[in-house]
């Protein structure tokens, strides 16, 4: 083992040679060295050292105090002589650079109150002046769609002259709110859909009261507006007011200009204006010209009142080969109710039975009922109308019936 030990021979220079030497250079006065003195006198000379680096001695004093309480306690100055804004002159600065997150140079006995909650609820908002122009706008406002919800209540009610004076009133208000907001010019635009509702209740009034004419000028009103977006489907109802006064060939016209601004995804509206066509034609004469139409119908969306007007357009013609084929297609119409199983009680389920007391005579069971009487009607009527016209007699007809 002692092999590969290496042992310093005598004729080799010991590393630690001169290490205890002095050199009486060094020895100089720095009492009064100025580059040492200038140093002194600077920051980083006074800088005192770190607290952790002190050691306390036995029989010391007092343990001296941090960098950050001394920077507090005396003011000190940076290396380029100007005050630190921890102290100047003589007075500590708080701290405001954390008082976003809550703290502060309060005392300690304040609580930590970052949202301010202790002063106690926030003082009530500043009510609005009632004579301000705004506040005035928005109570006509209001009065405006009261006097129009009466206004249809009343036509509820089947009180039509009541229905009318509330309608009047509504659109004179609704005049008198457009001239003030003219008159503020605050850039609020005008409300449309009030103006609608009260044009559109307005003109449905006067068809109630059968003012005809005036409603139909306030239809007109209504249609030719363009800022109005789908009023072009009112001519349905400028065409029902014409078939009132039985002008069948502008009720026409109207229904046909309704058809074409009603898309075609729209089946059923289209199936119900295409049917007041139909009945035109019907009243006029022209049963081929109805015939087309509620064919049409019945290929897009059947139903038993186009399936049995369409029987009477054939019974008109004297096509029995067409009354029968009708026949079987309104007898294939779907009723589009539930299934009345679903109101048999169940005499092991008292809750069911509960609920099927509430729900057998409400307003859907109700509709449910009339929508099937409807159909038996119109299946009953057709059948009495082609029964002597599809065979040589009654009996034969009616028996041919019974077997479909």
């Amino acid at each position: 083992m002692m092999r590969n030990v290496h042992l310093v021979p005598e004729d080799e220079d010991d590393i630690y040679t001169g290490y205890n030497d002095y050199n009486p250079q060094f020895d100089e006065d720095i009492d009064n060295d100025e580059g040492f003195q200038q140093a002194v006198k600077t920051s980083h000379g006074r800088r005192p050292p770190p607290t952790a680096s002190v050691k306390p001695v036995l029989g010391a004093g007092p343990r001296p105090l941090g960098t950050a309480a001394q920077r507090m306690k005396t003011g000190m100055v940076s290396s380029m002589g100007r005050p630190t804004t921890g102290a100047q002159e003589g007075v500590a600065r708080p701290m405001t650079a954390v008082r976003a997150a809550g703290y502060s140079s309060a005392p300690r006995g304040m609580q930590f109150d970052p949202l301010n909650q202790a002063k106690g609820p926030a003082p009530p908002l500043e009510a609005k002046a009632e004579d301000s122009p705004e506040e005035k706008v928005k109570q006509l406002e209001k009065k405006v769609m009261e006097l129009v919800e009466e206004s249809c209540m009343a036509n509820s009610r089947a009180e039509f002259s009541l229905a009318l004076e509330k309608a009047k009133e509504a659109g004179r208000q609704e005049r008198q709110l457009v001239r003030q907001r003219e008159q503020l010019a605050s850039g609020e635009q005008i409300n449309l859909d009030l103006t609608y509702s009260v044009l559109f209740n307005l003109a449905n009034q006067y068809a109630a009261n059968e003012m005809f004419n005036e409603a139909l000028n306030t239809y007109t009103v209504i249609v030719k507006n363009k800022m109005f977006s789908n009023a072009g489907r009112l001519r349905v109802n400028m065409g029902n007011i014409y078939f009132k006064q039985r002008n069948y060939a502008k009720s026409i016209k109207f229904y046909r200009m309704a058809l074409d601004q009603v898309p075609t995804a729209h089946k059923e509206m289209r199936a119900r204006i295409m049917q007041n066509i139909a009945l035109v034609f019907i009243r006029m004469g022209q049963y081929s010209d109805a015939v087309t139409t509620l064919e049409h119908v019945m290929n897009e969306k059947p139903d038993f009142k186009s399936g049995f007007n369409l029987i009477l357009c054939y019974f008109a013609l004297g096509d029995r080969e067409k009354m029968k084929k009708t026949f079987q297609r309104l007898l294939n119409c779907a009723l589009n109710i539930d299934d009345e199983d679903k109101y048999l009680p169940h005499p092991d389920d008292k809750h069911y039975n509960m609920i099927l007391e509430v729900i057998r005579n409400d307003t859907l069971r109700r509709m449910e009922r009339e929508k099937k009487t409807y159909a038996e009607k119109c299946i009953m009527a057709a059948a009495k109308v082609i029964a002597p016209a599809i065979e040589g007699s009654f009996a034969a007809g009616y028996d041919w019936l019974l077997r479909r």
